[in-house]
Parts: C-alpha cells; sequence; structure tokens
C-alpha cells in the first residue's frame, strides 16, 4: 500500500446495543462515509478477522465473551499495523499499561462527556498510522537507494586521507571537486583508532554541517580492506536525516499517548472509585428503611389477624412483606458486591480442592432431603485471593443446586483443564440450562433469565463472580441448552501477575 489512503471501514467490538449505537452516532457525524461493521459475539469478530474487510478496529474491554486483551492480541497477530482503539468503562491502569505493550494505539473512556474524544481519537489514531507508514515507506526507498549505491562511497588511508569517492558522495555534500571533498572529510569525517584496532567493521550515526550550513544526520558503515598489500577504508554514507526526524516523531507521539493513557486511566478509576461509593452509600441507606417497612407491616399484620377476615387485606399485607423481604437481600447482595471492589486483593497459593470440598459438604447438610450426585476431579491449586474465590465457587456451586431443584436426581461435575499459561475450571449440572442466544445476560447485575423466575435470586450472585475473576486477571463465561443442563467455565493464571 502506497501513498494516501482514505478511513472507509472501522470493525466495532462491543456486546451492549446502546454503547455501539451511541458510538455509531459519534463517529457518523465526523466520518458520515465510514462503514461502520458490528461484531458482537466471538463467532461474528472470527468471521470480520477472516473476511479483513476493515481498516481499523474500537472494541470494549469488558465482554461477556472475551476481553479487550484478547481482542487485541488476536488483531495484531492478523496484522501488526492494524490500528485499534480501546472504548471502555472498565478496567485498570495496570490492563491499560499491557494493552499498550500489546500494540493499543488508543484508550477512551466510554462516558456520556468522553463520547466525543472517540470520533477525536478514530481521527488522530488513522492520521498516526499513515505517518507510521509513510516513516515505514521511506525506510524501504531508502534501502533501495542504498541497494542502488545511490549513496556517498569513499576509501581513504588509516591516516584519515581520501583516496577516492563516488558522484553520490558529491550529491550528498554538495561539493563540486575532489579537493573540496578531502578538505570536507578531513574536516568531519574522522576515524576512531580503538575501533579500527579492535575490528574490521564498524557503524556510526553522527550529526554533521552541510557546506550550505544545515545539520544532517548520516550513518556511516565501514570496513577495513587489504589493496596491494596495505589497508585501507571503504566506506559507505546514507542521509538518514528524515529517519531521525520521524523517529524523534514517533518518540514523542509515543510519549504523548502514554501521558493520555495515564491520564484516562486515573480517570477513569476515580470514576470507579465513585462509583462505588455512591452504590455502597445507597445501599447502606436503604437498608433502614426497608427493614422498618418490613417490622411495622409485621406489627399490622398482628393487629388485624385477630379483628379481620379479610383475606384480601391479610394477601396484600404477605405481598409488601415478601417484597421487603426480597429488597432486603437485594440490598446486602449489592453491597457486597460493592465491597468485592473494594477489597484489597490478598494473595496466597488457593487449595482449590479442600475449597470445593469444604463447600459441598455445608451444601449437603442444607440439602438432606434431596439427592445430589457429586464428582469432583482433582483441583489443581492457584495464585488468589481465598476469601474471594471462594465466593466465586459458593455462588456457581449454589447455583448448580438452586437450578437441579426440578430434578429427581442433580447430577452436578467439578473439574479443571490445565493450560500452559493458566488453569480452567468448571462446574456442570443437568438442571434447567438457558438459552445461548440469552447468555450474556446471565454476569450483568439484577440480570435474570426467563426460566429462572421461579427460582430464588436477586441477580447479583453472577455479575459478583465475573468481577472477582476480573480481579484476578482470569476469563468467565458460560455454555447451556434449555433442560440440558449448564457449564460455567473460569479460567484464572498459573502465575500471579506483577504489576
Amino acid at each position: 500500500m502506497t501513498g494516501e489512503q482514505l478511513l472507509q471501514r472501522i470493525l466495532l467490538v462491543d456486546d451492549s446495543p446502546d454503547d455501539r449505537l451511541l458510538a455509531i452516532r459519534e463517529i457518523s457525524r465526523e466520518f458520515p462515509e465510514v462503514e461502520i461493521q458490528e461484531a458482537v459475539s466471538l463467532r461474528e469478530f472470527y468471521q470480520a478477522l477472516e473476511a479483513d474487510r476493515f481498516d481499523l478496529v474500537i472494541t470494549d474491554y469488558e465482554l461477556n465473551w472475551t476481553t479487550g486483551l484478547d481482542i487485541l492480541r488476536m488483531v495484531k497477530e492478523h496484522d501488526r499495523d492494524r490500528p485499534i482503539i480501546m472504548f471502555t468503562n472498565s478496567g485498570t491502569q495496570e490492563i491499560a499499561v499491557e494493552a499498550m505493550k500489546a500494540g493499543l494505539d488508543d484508550y477512551v473512556l466510554k462516558s456520556p462527556k468522553y463520547f466525543i474524544r472517540l470520533s477525536q481519537a478514530v481521527r488522530t489514531v488513522w492520521e498516526n498510522t499513515q505517518n507510521r507508514r509513510k516513516a515505514e515507506e521511506l525506510e524501504l526507498r531508502l534501502q533501495f537507494l542504498l541497494d542502488e549505491l545511490n549513496v556517498g562511497v569513499f576509501r581513504a588511508t588509516l591516516d584519515g586521507e581520501l583516496l577516492e569517492v563516488t558522484d553520490g558522495f558529491y550529491k550528498l555534500f554538495g561539493l563540486n571537486s575532489f579537493e573540496e571533498a578531502q578538505i570536507f572529510f578531513r574536516e568531519n569525517l574522522t576515524f576512531n583508532d580503538v575501533e579500527i584496532r579492535q575490528q574490521e567493521q564498524w557503524k556510526s550515526e553522527t550529526e554533521l554541517t552541510h557546506p550550505n550550513g544545515n545539520k544532517i544526520w548520516v550513518k556511516i558503515s565501514e570496513t577495513l580492506v587489504n589493496q596491494n598489500g596495505k589497508t585501507v577504508i571503504d566506506g559507505l554514507i546514507d542521509d538518514i536525516t528524515e529517519q531521525k526526524q520521524t523517529a524523534d516523531k514517533l518518540q514523542k507521539l509515543n510519549q504523548t499517548l502514554e501521558l493520555r493513557v495515564r491520564e484516562r486511566t486515573e480517570r477513569l478509576e476515580n470514576l470507579n472509585k465513585e462509583l462505588e461509593t455512591f452504590a455502597f452509600s445507597v445501599s447502606h441507606d436503604l437498608r433502614t428503611p426497608i427493614r422498618q417497612i418490613d417490622g411495622f407491616v409485621t406489627l399490622l399484620q398482628q393487629q388485624l389477624q385477630p379483628i379481620t377476615t379479610d383475606e384480601t387485606v391479610l394477601h396484600y399485607l404477605d405481598i409488601i412483606s415478601k417484597l421487603t423481604e426480597r429488597s432486603g437481600r437485594m440490598i446486602d447482595d449489592l453491597l457486597l458486591f460493592s465491597r468485592t471492589g473494594r477489597a484489597e486483593m490478598q494473595y496466597n497459593i488457593v487449595n482449590m480442592e479442600q475449597l470445593v470440598q469444604s463447600l459441598t459438604r455445608q451444601i449437603e447438610l442444607r440439602q438432606e432431603s434431596r439427592k445430589i450426585i457429586w464428582k469432583i476431579d482433582p483441583l489443581p491449586s492457584v495464585p488468589g485471593d481465598s476469601h474471594l474465590l471462594q465466593q466465586v465457587w459458593q455462588n456457581l456451586l449454589e447455583n448448580a443446586v438452586k437450578y437441579t431443584r426440578k430434578k429427581e436426581q442433580a447430577e452436578i461435575e467439578i473439574g479443571s483443564i490445565s493450560g500452559e499459561q493458566e488453569i480452567t475450571y468448571f462446574v456442570k449440572d443437568n438442571g434447567i440450562g438457558f438459552e445461548m442466544n440469552y447468555v450474556n445476560r446471565l454476569f450483568g447485575v439484577f440480570q435474570r433469565l426467563e426460566n429462572a423466575q421461579d427460582f430464588e435470586g436477586t441477580g447479583i450472585g453472577l455479575a459478583n463472580t465475573r468481577r472477582i475473576i476480573h480481579r484476578h486477571h482470569g476469563q468467565i463465561w458460560a455454555e447451556g441448552s434449555p433442560n440440558q443442563g449448564a457449564t460455567f467455565y473460569f479460567s484464572l493464571p498459573r502465575e500471579r501477575r506483577q504489576i
């Protein structure tokens, strides 16, 4: 590809329809002619990658089926020069730094007041990509010129006396005669005696003053050769001024980009902290009035039951009591969800098999009337926060028990799959299952599937589980089908990632 290329197609990877709509709206305002292709699942992303009909990628970080880091790596494996922007409302400074190391071009917060930054980032990243491609083209062109010997070639003695030069040498420095070349060589191009004694070939880069007064950078490649029994130096001089200028521009650009990433990551962390504080405060403040409502309903029931036979009134009071009880559970779960994000991680080696055995024994004591067949394979240990990982297993195991309630014989299998960099654990049951079309809703706060409405729960457990796994730099996903059961997987790194 040569010359200036117009931005024609963008691949948008995001599983949130609302966020995709907002992103498309902002991009279309700035780039009305650009075609935007949406990838809302891993299958669609692979199809887009195989078709390769996009110039730039915009991806969220937290996807229900993978992470923005994995999208970034796959794009860069496909084409290391393909520009990519991370557009997200989650993540940490560590994730941003890791993404930058993996080749991320820009990082934009997914927040209403920053949406306008998305189109600006697209323009900047695309212009930078074009500049980088121009720099690569320039490097290739210079290499071609070198191959054609369109550079300064000279021969000199070890004492620094110029013996021969080519026309390219005259052109390079704007010289008109051999005498001018000798003077310029003697004043600007000297040899390092230490280098000459220690090796037969050496290269250097230096800044010279051109006879016209301009400063230029040259690359000098020199070799010791034997000519008629005498040792002389053959050399090539190449003007690398444009390369140096381009490298300086790229270096400054990278420094500016890193600064922007740090600033935006800091803003994102502050927003997340504010959100956590808000959720904690609201949930905490709601507990007292909910408990008071429940208390007054109980008192009212006690007052009315002896003096009324109106079943409708008593039924309404019973409904109010159950709703307040459910609201209380939701607030407690929301507080737990908030604390999970605020808690400091305490890393140690967690014995996963011992943890699971302990939890299954506790569950069996509470489920004495049910017949549950447990199949527990050996589970390798992993570095992590034992308290948080206990919550993960407890949520997944209690869900498996809950959603197999209608089965005469519940079957729950627990196992692991070992990889080079990570370990994947799973919990499989033969319960009610779910439609894969709705798998994205499983891990959302207060999100419950239609076939789960008859079971108790607030819809926060799996959201909390996903948060814990992500804090451990892992992934979580699920597979299932209606009335055929479900399998929940989560992977954790074998080694703690050093930040």
